[in-house]
């Protein structure tokens, strides 16, 4: 049939109203766009996309998705008729959602923020997705969206926008590996996971450490230090009575190990939270958190790291425990971990863990440039 004959065949199925006349219809001028889909000029592709979309919409769900299978791989396919079909049910959308470059990230972002799971999570999973697309697939909150993006080795995902995934992974399980698993995710962010992640996941942190360059640590450093900095001048907090005991028993050179034990065994938790920061040169707010960290995983890193004594890390994990039911099989890895942790291991961990701790006291020299340094205990 000559291109003519088959143009004079379509005019006559447009005057028909019959269903099968009409995908007939489509299906012709499907046809003729995909046999040549580079021989069209604008105008001319732009009233094929008007018939095409025109007649789609009248179609049944059936042969909406059989377009949909036949556009999706075709880079300059009708932009208009492509929309519809990316909005339209899940069974006719997934594959342009999923393969056509023909849509940009504009359209695909209108899409994340009209539909929900079943759309985002096919966006979610194309072969490539910018900074901007993952980042709006974040913002919609969708957990099977987030599952996929992470898992997806072609997902761009920039620093702001993983620092929130990293977030909602705290309530989200299913986003424990696949995160830890990705290249691209920052040293400081996967430790900042160690205290919500499983045993094995804390393990595979842990080694992990092992193979980070001392520098990336330090660029880390320099990096947070201007929003600590706001935030320590936004603050200034007054010392609470718990800080003013342990800077006596500092300045009389009584913060030690023996103080710890003294503390947890009287039961005086501010104090011991307040003497445990000081002598890991952690945070309170992290060193809070290691204390009272229900699998003393986290304990048995901060103190391997600050080279405390078997006896020291053995008392605080036996009279630690905040609800009083560890079992002596968990005491007992406890003990197994702080014992076969290397220490440059342990170290390289807590260096992270001291991130808030070290740029806050370079913030609180900015402030006070004639304040004697802080000081240094342990």
């Amino acid at each position: 049939m000559t291109e003519f004959s088959r143009l004079q065949e379509l005019v006559e199925l447009a005057k028909e109203p019959s269903s099968e006349k009409r995908r007939k219809l489509l299906r012709g001028v499907t046809d003729i766009f995909l046999d040549e889909p580079d021989q069209f000029e604008a105008k001319e592709k732009s009233h094929l996309d008007h018939i095409m979309t025109q007649v789609a919409g009248e179609m049944e769900r059936k042969v909406r998705a059989e377009l949909a299978h036949r556009l999706a791989d075709v880079p300059n396919a009708p932009v208009n008729l492509l929309v519809d079909l990316a909005n339209d049910d899940i069974e006719v959308a997934r594959p342009v959602l999923e393969r056509s470059t023909a849509l940009g990230d504009d359209h695909l972002s209108a899409i994340v923020s009209k539909h929900k799971t079943s759309h985002l999570a096919a966006i979610a999973g194309r072969q490539d997705v910018s900074e901007d697309l993952s980042d709006a697939l974040v913002e919609s909150g969708d957990e099977a969206a987030l599952s996929t993006l992470v898992q997806n080795t072609g997902a761009q995902i920039n620093r702001v926008t993983m620092s929130k995934v990293v977030e909602k992974a705290e309530q989200v399980e299913a986003l424990h590996a696949p995160l830890l698993n990705r290249t691209d995710m920052p040293a400081d962010l996967m430790h900042d996971m160690f205290w919500y992640v499983s045993s094995q996941l804390r393990e595979r942190i842990l080694s992990k450490a092992q193979d980070l360059d001392p520098a990336v640590v330090d660029e880390l450093l320099a990096a947070s230090e201007a929003n600590v900095v706001t935030s320590v001048q936004a603050e200034k907090p007054r010392l609470s009575q718990a800080q003013r005991f342990i800077n006596r028993k500092a300045e009389n050179r009584e913060l030690n190990e023996a103080l710890l034990v003294q503390l947890i065994r009287e039961n005086l938790l501010p104090e011991l939270v307040c003497a445990f920061a000081r002598l890991t040169e952690l945070d309170e707010r992290t060193a809070k958190r290691i204390l009272f960290d229900k699998s003393g995983e986290g304990l048995a890193v901060a103190c391997k790291a600050s080279r405390f004594d078997r006896a020291t890390f053995s008392t605080l994990v036996l009279l630690g425990s905040t609800d009083k039911s560890r079992s002596m099989d968990t005491t007992y890895h406890l003990l197994a971990l702080y014992d076969q942790v290397p220490t440059d291991v342990a170290q390289r961990t807590m260096r992270f863990w001291r991130i808030r701790r070290q740029t806050m006291d370079k913030a609180a020299e900015l402030q006070s440039p004639a304040a004697p340094m802080p000081l240094r205990v342990g």
